[in-house]
Parts: C-alpha cells; structure tokens; sequence
C-alpha cells in the first residue's frame, strides 16, 4: 500500500507540474504583471562574500529620487491592476533609503502590497513599527547560519541583529515574516538548529537555496556550493520539514524558485516552481532600468522607465524572454523533460551555462 500511495503522488506531482508548464506556455502568449521588483538601492552596509550583485557602500549608478519612483508606480498603477501586484523591495539595503517608509506608503496608497529583503542589521523595533504603519506587509531576513558561520560571510556583529530584525518584524504586526537562508557546505549541518533559532526568533516562513556563481561570489572557491550529495541533502531536509509543515501548518518551509528538480522532488519542496521573468515578473533597477527580474544580468534591461512608459516596454520588449528561443538550446533542445521544465530558470542560465540543469546536478555524485 506504501508503494502505491508514493506512485500516486508522484503522478499528482508531474500532474501539477504538467498544468504548471501549460499556465507558463499561456503567459508566453499573454504576460500579466503580477509580482514588480523595486531595487531601491546598490548601496550597502555590509559587504557579503557571496554577494550577487556586487554591492559596495557607493553605488556605481545614479539612483532613482522619491519623485522619480513615485511617477513610475503611478503609471505602473495607472496601466494595470495595482490590487494584484505584489512589491519585492530589494538591494543592496533598502533600509539605506531615507525615503523607504515614504515609497512604501505610496505603493501601499495605489493598492499594491509591498514587502522587503533585508540584511536586518538596521531593522530595529523603532524602524519595524514605521515600516508597518506605512503598509509593509512583509519582510525578508538574511540568516546565513549560526553565528560563526552567518559572520564568515556577512561580518562580524551581523548575526544577533538579523536574529532580532526577525523579532522586530512579527511585533509591529508583519503578516508575513520571512528568513531566507544561502546553504553552503559549511551551514547545512546546521539546518535543524537554525531552524529553531528562526522559529524562535520570530519567522513564519523559512526559504533555503544555493548560491549562484554570480555577483562578488563568482571569484570564490568552491566552499560556496554544493555538490551533487549536498544538494541531495538540502532538499531531502526541506522536504522532510515541509511535510512536517503541512501537517502541522505552524510554520512554512520551502526551497527557493531554482531550476527545475525533477517530479518528485519539485512537489516535494516547494509549491510551484518555473521562471517567470518578463511573464509576470518585471522589475525596475535602481536607475530606472526596467528589467524582468533583478539576477539576470544587465544586458537583459530592455529599457528606461524614465524614458518609456513602463507599460510600453513591458507590451513592445521583452521578446527574449516570451519565446522558446533561450529555453530550447543546449541540453534542453533534446531533454524529455522540456515540456514540464521549459528550461529552466533564465538567471540560472545566463550566469552559470556550464552547470545550469538541476537534472544533472542532482544525479552528480
């Protein structure tokens, strides 16, 4: 009976997968603007080892004022369905921007639901509670480890406050409350405990991933990624404590929106997975540029927003990413899984095309 209950969830898993392909392969044809990316800054008050973008505490471009950002959302609230836009705030650290609570407002004003991925080393009670009051609904925290393995990476004194910054979060009333942790050879023995220390700290949600050969990351050693068996191991922890989740339904665990993992696995770890950058994910940089999501690299951009109505470019560009041209290449042209996977993540393709394929990952020893 055991047997038949696990090929009967792996058929409702491809199942799901299958009409998860077929919503993508719709949004090819008719892309919906439903998830808007705001990097509010490059700047930065730390400088993480594994840092994708590269952030310094200078940014390299001249970023957007408050009255630039507020008249593109305006024409963004303008030419779509504000109400079913959810706002990711990234960096660098968007809590260098003295404008943040006033942005967040604005956004909140036009129906949209704005949230923010933070470092939390400058996420305390006072800053929290603003955040909230002006319609923040949710925030990320960066929590790389236990303390000696979180400030290898992000710098000494970083840990406690990004602890706390998750504390902050659920007092001033966060619906959700998010830690989002790297996992590296160095950290996955401590996922168990780690995820007691978030719990406890005050998270709701808990989302793992690798890191990507990208960024400041890219001239490291391997002791960033993981093997074959490494990845094995993160994702059969994942999937043990999301079935624990589920039953429970006290506190959500899930890897991040990485390339596909194959039936099995894929359902096991995550709600849904797929790369829908320039389909329903568009993003505005920090200087305006208007891309589809903040990882690809920057001749991805398809655009200005100072120049162009966002609208427009999100109707006239953005034809790379609505065809097959970029899915169907390499060892995707051939693979019997295409038409479930569509290749992939795009970001992953475009910064590691030796070793995008997750399928191949997995089956590494």
């Amino acid at each position: 009976m055991r047997a038949a209950g696990a090929g009967l969830r792996d058929f409702w898993r491809v199942l799901t997968l299958v009409r998860q392909s077929h919503a993508m392969r719709e949004r090819l044809q008719a892309p919906d603007l439903t998830y808007l990316f705001w990097e509010a800054t490059r700047r930065c008050n730390l400088r993480c080892v594994h840092c994708g973008s590269g952030c310094e505490a200078a940014s390299p471009f001249r970023e957007l004022t408050t009255g630039q950002v507020k008249a593109i959302v305006d024409t963004i609230a303008q030419d779509f369905d504000a109400r079913r836009i959810f706002v990711a705030i990234t960096g660098g650290e968007p809590m260098l921007r003295p404008d943040l609570c006033e942005v967040v407002a604005h956004f909140r004003s036009l129906g949209m639901s704005p949230s923010m991925v933070t470092n939390g080393t400058l996420l305390d009670a006072e800053a929290a509670l603003k955040l909230r009051q002006a319609g923040m609904c949710a925030v990320a925290v960066s929590v790389d480890g236990l303390q000696e393995e979180h400030e290898a990476m992000r710098g000494r004194g970083t840990f406690l406050k990004a602890v706390e910054a998750l504390g902050h979060a659920r007092r001033a009333g966060m619906e959700l409350v998010e830690a989002v942790t790297c996992v590296r050879p160095a950290n996955l023995p401590q996922l168990a405990q780690l995820e007691d220390c978030v719990r406890e700290a005050g998270a709701t949600h808990w989302r793992l991933l690798t890191i990507d050969r990208m960024g400041r990351g890219v001239s490291r050693d391997a002791d960033l990624w993981l093997d074959g068996a490494g990845v094995r191991a993160l994702l059969d922890f994942v999937a043990a404590r999301r079935s624990a989740w589920l039953k429970s339904g006290e506190f959500d665990v899930s890897y991040s929106c990485g390339g596909f993992l194959g039936a099995r696995r894929d359902g096991q770890v995550r709600e849904s997975g797929g790369c829908h950058a320039g389909l329903t994910i568009g993003s505005i940089l920090c200087d305006g540029s208007v891309s589809a999501c903040p990882s690809l690299p920057r001749d991805w951009i398809q655009g200005s927003a100072l120049d162009t109505r966002f609208s427009e470019l999100w109707k006239t560009r953005f034809e790379k990413h609505r065809g097959l041209g970029w899915r169907k290449q390499g060892p995707c042209a051939d693979c019997s899984w295409f038409s479930v996977c569509l290749g992939g993540g795009l970001h992953e393709r475009a910064v590691q095309p030796e070793e995008f394929c997750w399928l191949d990952r997995l089956d590494a020893s």
